[in-house]
């Protein structure tokens, strides 16, 4: 996201590469696996911790860490709580030959009222360098935790995704990470209006490998700068630490935990981020349980820290183009005289950016499709033109509105619904134009 990036913490020089040891720790499972050839090991462990809820202060999660061939490797945060799910992990780099798995239920790192960890099952797979994605899962981040995050449960890594593509004679890697949110940044009213959700998806890093197999990779850090990654790495997998309260990263940290989730492959060119979340609608779940549990839900209407029931929300997933523009929706239930606006009436949660992506729009009860009557999407000049030099601009000023992927609410569950049928022709708008891109009485 592109908003002013907060330090949470003073980044030490050095790594510490944490080797938890802990006399509470209770071994939930060992496990051997083999390797035929240098390989990737990939673990889909599936567990519950009874008793544990990522909305209740004090229970929020149990963790369990992972020793590979009697080593540390990362921690699990058991973000699903009591409800059987399975987390989708790296182990890294293995030898030709056998190698030990143990899972340990971390008391120490754990909720108060997180007593107990079932394991259902774990599935250890391999992948050596023939495998199509081996190099995909060999250089994907290992994530060290914020130091101010560990034991309060707040911007835990959900899922991992990456990108590949071939650019300029070089294969290019590009990772992300969706967070359960951010605890500095933008105003939690302004996520809603500006990205649609109250996760934080951000990009990680981007290796580049060249013919000859070289890499050079560039990562995240404060302030959405590229920087040139020069931290150590682990077999080719980069060390990285989430590093500011609005996650971002840095190559050098302290941390005594960390995390590495698999990165599922995901083509972004074609759809927006938050597609990511749409195909792991879990993630909805656990985006409101955060909120619920971090006292950010209110009854009152106002843009600020708080925003209403997730449930509240019509989601817009869209396509367009914006020149020297920002794009808003508003919608109109039936019955009711009164538009509800995306942007609230202000210009910077309007959207801005081109490409694909998502807005809210707050209605005044909970959320119902059917209640919708009619929506209508508003193009405006970029920012407040105040000269005469600026004011020139807004002639040109456009948005290019392709298309209109998604309408949809929240069930009860908190999970995505079916979208809205609609039928929208791609046409571009003028500053101080609106279109209509629903009526539904065109329906009849």
């Amino acid at each position: 996201m592109k908003h002013s990036a907060l330090y949470g913490l003073l980044l030490a020089a050095s790594f510490l590469l944490a080797t938890p040891s802990d006399a509470s720790a209770q071994t939930l499972l060992e496990k051997r696996f083999s390797a035929t050839a240098e390989s990737e090991a990939l673990l889909d462990l599936t567990a519950s911790a009874p008793g544990t809820s990522w909305r209740e202060r004090g229970a929020e999660a149990a963790v369990v860490t992972i020793y590979v061939d009697g080593q540390y490797h990362q921690d699990v945060i058991l973000f699903a709580g009591a409800r059987e799910f399975t987390y989708q992990l790296m182990l890294g780099r293995v030898g030709p030959g056998e190698h030990s798995l143990r899972v340990e239920f971390n008391r120490k790192e754990s909720a108060a009222k997180a007593t107990s960890v079932k394991i259902g099952d774990a599935k250890i797979a391999t992948i050596d360098r023939k495998h199509p994605e081996f190099q995909a899962i060999a250089r994907a981040p290992i994530l060290y935790a914020r130091p101010d995050t560990i034991g309060k449960f707040s911007d835990a890594p959900l899922l991992a995704y990456y990108e590949s593509e071939r650019a300029d004679a070089h294969d290019r890697l590009t990772y992300t990470v969706i967070f359960s949110n951010e605890d500095g940044g933008t105003q939690t009213t302004a996520l809603m209006a500006r990205w649609g959700r109250t996760t934080d998806i951000e990009w990680a890093c981007e290796t580049r490998i060249g013919a000859e197999g070289e890499a050079k990779t560039i990562f995240q850090a404060a302030n959405h700068k590229d920087t040139q990654f020069a931290g150590k790495l682990e077999a080719d997998h980069p060390l990285m630490f989430v590093a500011t309260i609005n996650n971002n990263f840095s190559d050098q940290g302290q941390s005594e935990m960390r995390f590495a989730p698999r990165p599922l492959p995901f083509d972004a060119r074609t759809a927006s981020r938050e597609e990511m979340m749409d195909r792991h609608p879990w993630t909805y779940r656990v985006m409101a349980d955060e909120m619920i549990r971090e006292e950010k839900i209110t009854d009152e209407r106002k843009p600020g820290r708080s925003i209403n029931d997730l449930r509240n929300y019509v989601y817009f997933d869209i396509s367009s183009n914006q020149t020297g523009a920002a794009l808003s929706v508003a919608v109109k239930l039936k019955g009711d005289p009164v538009w509800r606006a995306s942007d609230w009436g202000i210009a910077n949660y309007r959207i801005d950016r081109s490409g694909n992506f998502r807005t809210t729009a707050l209605l005044p009860k909970r959320a119902r499709l059917e209640e919708i009557e009619r929506i209508v999407a508003r193009c405006d000049v970029k920012g407040d033109p105040r000269t005469q030099s600026e004011l020139s601009q807004v002639p040109s000023a456009s948005c290019d509105l392709r298309s209109v992927n998604k309408i949809f609410v929240l069930g009860d569950d908190y999970q995505p619904g079916a979208s809205l049928k609609l039928s929208f022709q791609p046409l571009k708008l003028g500053s101080g134009e609106m279109v209509e891109i629903y009526n539904s009485a065109a329906k009849r």
